[in-house]
């Protein structure tokens, strides 16, 4: 069941997806600068942060993309 998302909710998302893009910039820079350890630090964080608002997207009634299994360190 689809439920009404408030404006609160889509801002949080869009919110996400902007820190998100920013944290991909983040690593992009330290893997050019060969920095891979800080790197992978941001890259955990942009994932964490991906899983945590899918998993909000999913409770608001999105429906699961076919195939889609949940990872092992999916925090």
């Amino acid at each position: 069941m689809l439920t009404d998302i408030g404006q609160k909710q889509l801002t949080e998302w869009a919110e996400t997806c902007l820190r998100i893009n920013h944290l991909n910039t983040l690593v992009q820079r330290e893997i050019k600068s060969g920095t891979a350890e800080r790197a992978a630090e941001l890259s955990e964080r942009a994932r964490r942060r991906a899983c945590k608002m899918f998993r909000e997207m999913i409770a608001a009634g999105a429906t699961e993309p076919p195939g889609y299994t949940e990872s092992d360190n999916s925090n």
